[in-house]
């Protein structure tokens, strides 16, 4: 039985990380089309800026996530003296990475959507 708890607790939270990513890119994506349309004007003609846009913002996001997923010990304690930030304890670590699996799930989301704008 508890282990079936478990399992459930898992597939749920999987879930919740998934369609935080998927709301997360499109509010991105609601916010380029709102930008593209209101500099273009035409629905028809956007195609190409708004695939390109998602795009890089999907890279970045891809770039971002990276770069907090391997937020090394040694650069967290130079962070940790030079800056004076929190210290870097092994909670943090699990924060950090949690936030870095969002940030990626969201640049696949948004490099993945870029392509099928791009293939209409």
């Amino acid at each position: 039985m508890n282990e079936d708890q478990n399992a459930m607790n898992t597939k749920i939270k999987v879930l919740e990380w998934l369609a935080r990513s998927m709301l997360y890119s499109l509010i991105v994506i609601l916010i380029d089309f709102l930008l593209l349309f209101t500099f273009q004007g035409r629905v028809n003609q956007m195609t190409l800026a708004m695939s390109l846009l998602i795009l890089l913002e999907g890279g970045i996001c891809l770039t971002a996530g990276g770069a907090v997923a391997f937020y090394s010990p040694v650069s967290a304690k130079i962070s940790e003296v030079l800056f004076h930030s929190r210290p870097w304890t092994v909670q943090r670590q699990k924060e950090v990475e949690k936030s870095a699996r969002t940030w990626i799930a969201t640049g696949i989301i948004l490099v993945l959507v870029s392509f099928v704008i791009s293939a209409c």
